[in-house]
């Protein structure tokens, strides 16, 4: 990834996610990049909240689907505790209709698991830039 700005600290990123092995590979994505750091990992969504409350991250990258409260409902707090940080959903659901329910939440993206490869470093410069970003599935099957 291509950065605009060259001489800038990380972006402090907090995922949350409850399989480990996706965050482990969500991670991974991530670690190829210099300007991420991620500060903190979670596994529910009452914790994202205090971890976003806590360290204030620039993103938090969201899975919808997650014990307790669901990602949309931790995404509404979230934007209530850490105004600033920029929320992208990370969700295997590649629903249209349930990417506009997290949108409309406060959330700057959403991507489909699948395409997290291809899409994950593109939605995070992109929510940087203060646009909104959708995973390329989504817009290929009729987004609008």
């Amino acid at each position: 990834m291509t950065w605009k700005v060259c001489e800038m600290a990380p972006i402090r990123v907090l995922l949350v996610d409850d399989h480990d092995v996706a965050r482990r590979g969500i991670r991974s994505v991530l670690s190829s990049d210099s300007n991420l750091d991620v500060v903190a990992e979670t596994a529910d969504g009452e914790e994202a909240v205090k971890k976003a409350e806590e360290l204030h991250p620039a993103i938090v990258l969201l899975d919808i689907s997650l014990p307790g409260i669901s990602g949309i409902q931790a995404a509404r707090q979230i934007r209530l505790v850490s105004p600033d940080t920029r929320i992208i959903f990370l969700s295997q659901h590649d629903s249209i209709q349930i990417a506009k329910d997290a949108l409309s939440v406060g959330a700057h993206a959403y991507v489909v698991k699948s395409d997290a490869g291809r899409d994950l470093l593109t939605a995070i410069e992109a929510t940087q830039e203060g646009r909104t970003f959708v995973s390329r599935s989504l817009v290929q099957r009729g987004w609008s």
